[in-house]
């Protein structure tokens, strides 16, 4: 075999072998981002909402209480949207996060959008939670 046909093996077995990497490498390293991110958003979920436990509360009033849904594709999924308003320092605020730290991470369970808007039906005097640092930043539970 000549100089130019063991170039010409050489690349050929390091392009299957590349191939092969990036057939593996790229699904892994895609999922693993994934698993990164999932990670980050629970760690975030779980320190606002241990930052919650300390928060005052104050009284508050539901505006408006639904089930809401959502098609993508085949998939179907309905979530609560309970908007409520309060007042911390005679400034009055609006707010719809129902359980602290749900904007970062939010896991639906079948069934439970009905029972939380049953929970805070219209008109309902609510507690609700505040940052004392940031009173437009709340929640109804914690």
């Amino acid at each position: 075999m000549g100089n130019f046909e063991w170039i010409i093996t050489g690349f050929g077995l390091f392009a299957s072998l590349g191939t092969v990497v990036c057939s593996v490498m790229i699904p892994i390293a895609m999922l693993g981002g994934i698993g990164y991110l999932l990670y980050r958003r629970n760690q975030q979920s779980g320190a606002a909402r241990q930052l919650a436990q300390v928060w005052p509360s104050t009284a508050g009033i539901v505006l408006m209480s639904s089930v809401q849904s959502r098609r993508t594709g085949r998939s179907h999924s309905t979530y609560p949207v309970v908007v409520y308003q309060y007042q911390v320092k005679g400034q009055t605020y609006q707010n719809q996060i129902i359980k602290a730290g749900e904007q970062f991470l939010n896991v639906r369970v079948t069934g439970q959008a009905q029972a939380t808007v049953a929970r805070y039906p219209i008109g309902a005097n609510v507690t609700v939670y505040y940052n004392p640092e940031n009173p437009a930043d709340s929640a109804l539970e914690r």
